[in-house]
């Protein structure tokens, strides 16, 4: 019998088996501040999007959920048996930090070497299971190698990681991308005009 286990912005997920499997099992919600005509087409077009999105991060070495099914307005995925990235960092010791937040600078290098951008890249949308790091819900993901998309993903995960010396690891391993330098322009520029208001830890 499927279990709730969280609401977003945009869908509910539950707990559920699969072909003799735990997964994870979300569901886009209705909108009613949307009209039927907007919504259905939206909620479909994302549906299949986030799929897409997660076969081609799994291809590109991004540790993600598997999809199992897709309907017209949900994902089976496998189930991550983690904890979010933002506990993990209220937990552990500053080492075991480390080591998390430069896998998942890598992990984002690889999605963005790739031409994916996440969309939404903050604590909460990373998993720590034993030594891996799972990306989750790419619902407001997209396909684009822009500079600037991709330092927003950078910018989300620094405001979300609150530390200048956390963000420094995370940049150790975003480091390997090869337009590291050119998004970390793009990002100054973003957070010169304002559209964030972060403080600059990359001295931009």
């Amino acid at each position: 019998m499927a279990k709730f286990l969280a609401r977003g912005a945009e869908a509910e997920l539950y707990t559920d088996r699969f072909i003799n499997r735990r997964v994870a099992t979300k569901n886009r919600v209705i909108k009613r501040y949307r009209i039927k005509e907007i919504d259905v087409p939206l909620r479909r077009s994302r549906t299949r999007s986030e799929a897409s999105l997660l076969h081609s991060a799994k291809e590109a070495s991004v540790a993600c959920p598997p999809v199992y099914e897709i309907d017209e307005f949900s994902l089976k995925l496998g189930f991550i048996d983690g904890v979010l990235l933002r506990d993990f960092i209220k937990h552990r010791k500053g080492k075991d930090i480390s080591r998390v937040v430069r896998e998942a600078g890598r992990g984002l290098a690889r999605l963005h070497r790739l031409g994916v951008v996440h969309g939404d890249f903050t604590t909460a949308n990373v998993m720590v299971d034993g030594r891996k790091v799972f990306f989750i819900d790419f619902g407001l993901g997209s396909f684009s190698k822009d500079a600037e998309e991709q330092a927003i993903d950078v910018l989300l995960m620094k405001k979300s990681l609150g530390s200048e010396k956390t963000y420094r690891s995370f940049l150790s391993g975003y480091g390997k991308y090869e337009k590291y330098g050119e998004v970390m322009r793009q990002l100054a520029e973003i957070e010169k005009r304002g559209r964030y208001v972060v403080r600059s830890w990359a001295g931009a």
